[in-house]
């Protein structure tokens, strides 16, 4: 069996992480409420405050969760920690909403008219201004997030823009929560909530100090850059210092191209095996942005490599068969993995099914079949467009996983599915149809969070039941201080 050629560093366990968010979140509502002044003639005053300082708290640990941390990721890969980020973004605005609706209902009267008059009376207030700027702020950076990333604003644009707008929020906010907070006049909870407010500046002294200077240190320099079609290129490139430089098979690396800083890197699929050091080879389809440069990228050109990073990997795998599915650039890291497969003469059964628009597309084609020679492997070439003796038309199909497994067992196939989305979301209903269990699944997406997929919606209802915990233990902590 293959093995990683990288010790993989420790990483906190997925159960782990989730208590350490709860701690993190819920705990300062829970040191708050120990003193601070709650007498108040209502029940809801307190409920305020409580989901205000975990608002504040959940915002600061959007920073821990996006900082590309492998104490955080490198076990339940980067792509889940980003998906729990983005959805923990919308729990923190909740809690922000829930900040507000509580106070609406301060006084002993919660008729429709005194609440408008009190909504009017914050929104007007000036001592408050920092606090509604702040939950401002919380909008502008959900809404962007979801649906104008890389879209409408440019992705590196809206990267920078967004880092900024969320320094901004957490500072209003700190000045607001001590300012204004009763619920933070104890030194138990306002110290708790400079620990996690510590922790958030640490991480962006990683992210934009540490982080870039470490991303050179390999000394990566571009070796050769070419178009392998009209929308996909390749990158190749090198070093003079391998051993700074270790990944696994199928991981992910954040390049910065030049002498830039990191902040304005994009993430690409390895496509070389880690035997291939001191080469690194990426395929790259052009999305319209820097990405449409790289052919063009002179030799010696230095570029930082931020990584290796994902779950990608031949780590999750069982003892049985292996079933890849690649769909487009997805290619990229299934050749990594294959790379690995033939370096280590793998003796499992490895099959392939591998999709593109048109026969053109299949760029890594006439690489697979050398590659894997000698090795238990077959492999099935879809084109949506024209399809031939070798190629056959149309998208993967039951009946195309079914040849492939003939004689192996299901239950016991390991499969890969990397590609476009919605190719994702369907080759899992298709394997989960054939028999392979859900948990024998392995795909890599930033967008768990919204996928529809099975896959998609039992890692979301995960993350879900975490949020529901917090907000379940905020309320609770601030029922019992308010009595």
């Amino acid at each position: 069996m293959a093995q990683s050629a990288k010790q993989r560093p420790w990483a906190f366990s997925a159960r782990s992480l989730a208590v350490l968010y709860l701690i993190l979140t819920a705990g300062p509502v829970l040191l708050a409420s120990l003193s601070g002044g709650l007498n108040s003639p209502t029940v809801y005053p307190v409920l305020a405050r409580a989901t205000g300082v975990a608002a504040l708290a959940m915002f600061m640990m959007q920073f821990a969760t996006s900082g590309r941390f492998e104490l955080i990721s490198g076990r339940i890969g980067l792509d889940r920690t980003m998906g729990f980020h983005r959805l923990a973004a919308k729990g923190a605005l909740w809690m922000i909403l829930l900040h507000v609706f509580f106070f609406l209902f301060r006084g002993r009267d919660g008729s429709l008219d005194v609440m408008w008059q009190r909504l009017v009376a914050y929104m007007t207030t000036p001592d408050l201004r920092t606090g509604i700027v702040a939950a401002g702020l919380a909008v502008i950076l959900v809404i962007t997030g979801k649906h104008l990333r890389g879209r409408i604003i440019p992705y590196q644009a809206w990267r920078i823009g967004h880092g900024l707008l969320a320094v901004a929020l957490v500072a209003l906010s700190l000045q607001h929560a001590f300012t204004h907070a009763r619920f933070m006049a104890d030194p138990f909870g306002a110290t708790a909530i400079l620990l996690v407010a510590l922790l958030a500046l640490s991480s962006l002294l990683v992210v934009y100090v540490l982080r870039p200077i470490h991303a050179f240190r390999p000394g990566f320099k571009v070796e050769s850059a070419r178009a392998l079609s009209p929308t996909v290129a390749e990158l190749v490139l090198t070093t003079k210092r391998p051993e700074r430089f270790t990944f696994a098979a199928g991981q992910f690396a954040w390049l910065a191209i030049g002498r830039r800083h990191t902040v304005t890197d994009n993430p690409f699929s390895i496509a070389s095996a880690p035997s291939d050091l001191p080469r690194l080879r990426f395929l790259i389809r052009n999305a319209g942005d820097m990405t449409a440069a790289v052919p063009r990228l002179a030799p010696g050109t230095p570029v930082g490599v931020d990584g290796p990073h994902g779950s990608f990997t031949l780590d999750e795998t069982g003892p049985g068969p292996l079933l890849l599915l690649a769909g487009g650039i997805g290619i990229a890291p299934v050749m990594s993995l294959l790379g690995e497969l033939s370096h280590a003469r793998d003796r499992r059964p490895i099959r392939l099914i591998a999709a593109a628009r048109s026969r053109a597309d299949h760029i890594a084609r006439g690489e697979i079949l050398p590659l894997m020679e000698g090795l238990d492997f077959e492999a099935i070439y879809l084109a949506d467009t024209d399809g031939g003796d070798d190629c056959e038309s149309g998208t993967c199909r039951r009946e195309h996983v079914s040849r492939l497994l003939r004689g192996l067992a299901p239950a016991e196939t390991t499969a890969f599915v990397c590609g476009p989305p919605p190719m994702m979301e369907s080759a899992v209903a298709i394997l989960l149809q054939a028999g392979i269990p859900i948990e024998r699944i392995v795909m890599e997406r930033f967008d768990f969070d919204a996928g529809n997929d099975a896959v998609c919606a039992s890692i979301r209802h995960r993350f879900i039941a975490l949020m529901a915990t917090v907000f379940a233990s905020v309320l609770t902590v601030a029922l019992i201080a308010a009595t």
